[in-house]
């Protein structure tokens, strides 16, 4: 009997998975408002009936595709930011290996997640899983912040992942030619990175500009 019950849940993990991962599809190829029970069913290769059958509403089920989708990209994103400063030499060098990975797309990023995103803006029932979802980012930004010797790293992570979204989010919808990115992207977090390193004095004599006469 223990048998038969694990393998039965493990099979009820394995359908509710295979959901989520369609729900995230569909927002992704549709936007928010393709996602139906249905719709989400069909589109996981399963009866008609079985999204109903986990999630009591489609909200319910958006909420939780996006929380499945933000626990696969922290496990990645934290991965990739160790590897990022392991060995380093300089704050330089963990700029270019970032940009490096960002532009080649090792981070994950989706249209899906800015879908939901927008979605938020719209919709105050968003917001909260919408919230959860950008803390977690950050979070997982803020070690690799506190190793390049930025002492309020948490304030820095919130600055960090919105200029990843905002990088990615151009990256998505008007693409560059490589090297173009690479550039524009390591500019940006060498900047942000100067920014939260310094203190407001230094901070205000390195990016003073001279007054014209």
């Amino acid at each position: 009997m223990t048998g038969s019950r694990g393998k039965q849940q493990a099979r009820s993990r394995e359908r509710r998975e295979l959901l989520l991962r369609a729900a995230m599809r569909l927002i992704c190829d549709s936007g928010v408002k393709a996602v139906t029970h249905r719709a989400v069913s069909a589109h996981a290769g399963l009866p008609p009936a079985a999204a109903g059958y986990y999630f009591a509403t489609s909200q319910e089920l958006i909420e939780e595709a996006l929380r499945f989708h933000i626990h696969e990209r922290i496990e990645i994103v934290r991965a990739l930011l160790a590897d990022v400063v392991r060995d380093a030499e300089s704050v330089l060098e963990v700029g270019e290996r970032l940009t490096r990975a960002l532009v080649a797309g090792k981070f994950g990023v989706t249209v899906a997640q800015y879908e939901l995103y927008m979605e938020a803006a719209r919709n105050p029932a968003m917001r909260a899983v919408v919230d959860e979802a950008m803390s977690a980012f950050e979070a997982s930004a803020a070690p690799l912040l506190a190793s390049l010797g930025i002492a309020d790293s948490r304030r820095a992570a919130k600055a960090f992942m919105a200029l990843l979204d905002g990088l990615a989010l151009h990256r998505l919808a008007n693409p560059q030619p490589v090297e173009a990115d690479v550039e524009l992207t390591k500019r940006s977090l060498q900047g942000l990175f100067l920014a939260f390193s310094l203190d407001s004095d230094d901070l205000r004599r390195q990016t003073s500009l001279p007054l014209a006469d």
